[in-house]
């Protein structure tokens, strides 16, 4: 009997039923446990995500107000606090707590800088010991809203002449440099030029030094195409083959008064908003269109290179100066019917393709380039307009004095928001 009872328990020593379940038991907790490290970790990766954002726009929430608002230390640091800690509360979808926010500002530099420190509890990883991740975030923002530059090409003609049409564009263009131009000294410098045109840019007290003195000896102020017609779309200063010509040197045709009165000559860069405004409210009209011109006069404004036409505080920043934007407004209410003095009808192809070629020389040195057709009636007008502008956004229309003022309104606040955005 008792060698029954050893050979029975030699038996049960030899069966392996259920091991199998015991190890996957035990690999199991193993394998629970790792998962739930794998949730607290994926956790933790959207809650410090949601802190980085927070902190990021708070930073530059402050530094924003900091420039333009012209907030004090403490206030910036104020904004900048609340709008994190809103920021983190509007977001939180996990149990993020923020132990810590510090707030330096740097009022010379316009830069914010906020530090904050935060702990996310475990849910799995307890089980590990592990009861909470701590985490530590900052940001940096310092607000430059870039220096701009506009130059405003004007259409004075003859068939701008009636009240209801040359009152729009003044009243259109002061709106324009009232939204542009601040009231209040935010940092920036915002500059903004007139090119008036006609059959001819009136070039004022500019004209001999841009045509080699020979519009003084002609006895007015008036300048039109480069001497080399090929170099018409280039924007470098006027000497040699590259001056203007005066009324001497184009062809017959234009009349007595082929140019803008003496009323309408070129204003180069300024701040001064009430020059501005006074300058384009004394704008007579008279002669053809040689659209052309104006655009090319828009592109000498802004050409760092006529710096030694128009002076040291209307000189134009370089093109590689990344704190600066250059604007380009082309405006026009007809078809462009004069090149070098010749007047054709119903537009001159000349004066068409030297637009489109210097239109897009502006836009290969980074210039923006908007358009404005005043009652057009033309297909060609439209297609200069549409061609000339950095894109169909930029491209305006407007058939009466409301929809004009409209159009450089939004030109205006689209170029505001460009200046605060890149």
């Amino acid at each position: 009997m008792f060698a029954n009872q050893i050979a029975v328990l030699r038996q049960f020593q030899k069966r392996e039923d259920g091991v199998v379940a015991i190890v996957f038991a035990l690999a199991l907790i193993g394998i629970l446990l790792i998962v739930g490290l794998a949730i607290d970790v994926g956790r933790a990766v959207h809650a410090t995500t949601r802190l980085e954002t927070a902190l990021d726009a708070a930073a530059l929430a402050g530094a924003k107000g900091l420039r333009l608002q012209k907030l004090s230390e403490g206030e910036t640091r104020e904004l900048a606090e609340r709008l994190f800690r809103e920021n983190v509360a509007e977001q939180d979808r996990t149990p993020l707590s923020i132990t810590s926010v510090n707030v330096r500002v740097d009022v010379r530099k316009s830069e914010v800088q906020i530090d904050a420190d935060s702990e996310l509890p475990m849910q799995f990883g307890q089980l590990a010991g592990i009861r909470k991740m701590s985490f530590k975030r900052s940001a940096t923002a310092i607000f430059e809203a870039k220096d701009i530059e506009i130059a405003v090409m004007l259409d004075v003609t003859g068939s701008m002449s009636p009240p209801n049409k040359i009152g729009a564009l003044k009243d259109a263009t002061k709106t324009l440099v009232d939204i542009v131009i601040p009231e209040e000294e935010t940092g920036q410098k915002v500059r903004v030029g007139f090119a008036p045109y006609s059959a001819g840019v009136n070039a004022g007290s500019f004209a001999t030094s841009v045509t080699g003195g020979r519009s003084a000896s002609a006895g007015n102020t008036c300048a039109f195409e480069r001497q080399d017609l090929s170099q018409q779309a280039s924007d470098a200063q006027p000497s040699g083959q590259l001056a203007l010509r005066s009324s001497e040197d184009i062809e017959p045709g234009l009349g007595d008064n082929p140019c803008p009165p003496a009323s309408a000559t070129i204003l180069p860069l300024t701040d001064d908003k009430d020059l501005l405004k006074s300058t384009v409210d004394g704008y007579g009209t008279n002669g053809y269109t040689a659209g052309h011109q104006g655009i090319a006069w828009a592109s000498y404004l802004l050409s760092p290179e006529w710096g030694t036409v128009v002076g040291n505080d209307a000189e134009a920043a370089g093109y590689d100066d990344k704190s600066v934007q250059k604007f380009a407004i082309v405006m026009t209410d007809g078809e462009f019917n004069t090149y070098n003095g010749e007047i054709r009808f119903p537009f001159h192809p000349d004066s068409v393709q030297a637009s489109k070629d210097t239109c897009a020389a502006m836009k290969a040195r980074g210039i923006v380039v908007y358009t404005v057709g005043f009652q057009l009636n033309a297909a060609g007008a439209e297609d200069v307009m549409a061609t000339c502008a950095s894109g169909s956004s930029k491209a305006f229309t407007a058939d009466d004095g409301a929809e004009l003022e409209a159009a450089f309104r939004a030109i205006a606040e689209d170029i505001v928001t460009l200046r605060l955005t890149q």
